[in-house]
């Protein structure tokens, strides 16, 4: 292991003067919701939304006068761009950021406002990595790796300091791992500092490749599907980083993406702050794993806020079903003039606000005489949904609750 403890306190004095330390509060609500004595560090309040500053610019600061001059490239599809774009610009230094083709135009667009030249290449990651490294060498660029990068791993580890400065009673910290430059730095620090803090990784059970070289078992292939924790959706970890989990975590768990989905709800519900995938799956894991955690002063890290409009709005529209606060019932009717206009009128006087009606006649229904309609509607939660299906059911109606 080339990263010490030296490294990560030289590079908490290094960009000190830039990156003001983010707050680090007591969750009372989170606290009581899952018995553990939750604490929250904010890094989704960076600039840029996210941790990834911390190494970003640890490695810019170290570069000579000519490197500065001839520029660095980076290789990212969100976190990691708009770091080195970020104070690239600020520094002066000329920065070329590579992104997958399919990146969202809103990411292309936030690293581009901070004035890097970005292009568009390959179609999977690894394509985009290929093309980085020859980009590199062509420009006699300075990589600056998203991950596995000594500097970058030092920068990322000015957290753990961080957090032993604000909460230094913590028993326990939970960190989210892509690549494994967060975790990798800091549970070094921490773990050099106050070795009887635990120290938890957490990665999404759609990308699992560093909890199965944690554990040492075969990891299956990364799935397809894709996660809503992309920021930790990567498909192998670095070498680098891999050796300082291995010396320092204490353990690495998997979480589904039910369960990171109501933990971004939970937090921007309840906490009021707004986090990307990696950032919640701390809470998801606390949420699935709550024996391990009850009564033990967690702390959670926040890591990012960048998470796209589209899919922000699919989990609070899915946040709101799993809560009973919106609704579907599909109720077979008798296929005969006033029967819609009977039970709307029902559904009203129950204080229920219809949403959306689908009316089906063709493709649904227990005879031709009957129709079937799916009724979305908002409610105040589980017991209003309770009483509305009991009073349909107890006018002669079959109905159906469609879930997830």
């Amino acid at each position: 292991m080339t990263v010490q403890l030296d490294d990560v306190e030289r590079a908490h004095e290094r960009i000190g003067g830039t990156i003001a330390p983010t707050p680090l509060l007591r969750s009372e609500t989170l606290s009581r919701l899952t018995g553990a004595e939750i604490f929250l560090k904010f890094e989704n309040l960076q600039f840029t939304a996210s941790f990834k500053e911390r190494g970003a610019l640890n490695r810019l600061l170290q570069l000579s006068d000519e490197q500065r001059r001839v520029g660095v490239i980076a290789m990212s599809a969100g976190n990691h761009a708009q770091a080195v774009a970020y104070h690239g610009q600020r520094l002066g230094i000329p920065a070329c950021i590579v992104m997958p083709r399919h990146t969202p135009n809103a990411k292309v667009e936030q690293t581009r406002v901070f004035g890097a030249e970005v292009i568009l290449h390959g179609s999977q990651f690894d394509e985009t990595r290929s093309f980085t490294l020859e980009e590199a060498k062509r420009r006699h660029a300075v990589l600056v790796h998203p991950f596995d990068d000594d500097a970058v791993i030092a920068g990322q580890g000015t957290l753990g300091l961080e957090v032993l400065e604000q909460a230094p009673e913590i028993d326990v910290l939970v960190l989210p791992v892509g690549g494994g430059g967060l975790i990798g730095g800091t549970s070094l620090a921490v773990k050099s500092k106050r070795p009887q803090i635990e120290i938890v990784g957490v990665q999404a059970e759609r990308f699992p490749a560093a909890f199965h070289a944690f554990h040492g078992t075969d990891a299956p292939p990364s799935s397809t599907k894709g996660t809503v924790a992309e920021g930790i959706a990567v498909k192998a970890p670095g070498a680098r980083t891999m050796a300082l989990i291995r010396a320092h975590v204490d353990d690495m768990v998997l979480v589904t993406e039910d369960l990171i989905e109501r933990a971004i709800f939970n937090l921007l519900e309840i906490e009021k702050t707004l986090t990307e995938g990696a950032g919640a799956a701390g809470l998801a894991a606390v949420l699935r794993y709550p024996d391990r955690f009850r009564g033990r002063k967690t702390c959670l890290v926040l890591s990012g806020g960048n998470i796209d409009m589209m899919i922000l709005s699919s989990i609070l529209q899915r946040g709101l079903v799993r809560s009973r606060r919106l609704v579907r019932l599909r109720v077979e009717l008798a296929d005969v003039p006033g029967a819609l206009g009977q039970v709307t009128q029902l559904l009203g006087e129950l204080d229920s606000n219809i949403i959306d009606i689908v009316h089906q006649r063709a493709f649904a229904g227990s005879s031709a005489r009957a129709a079937v309609v799916d009724f979305t509607l908002q409610m105040r939660g589980e017991e209003q949904a309770d009483q509305v299906v009991k009073a349909l059911v107890e006018r002669g109606l079959e109905v159906q609750t469609v879930d997830l």
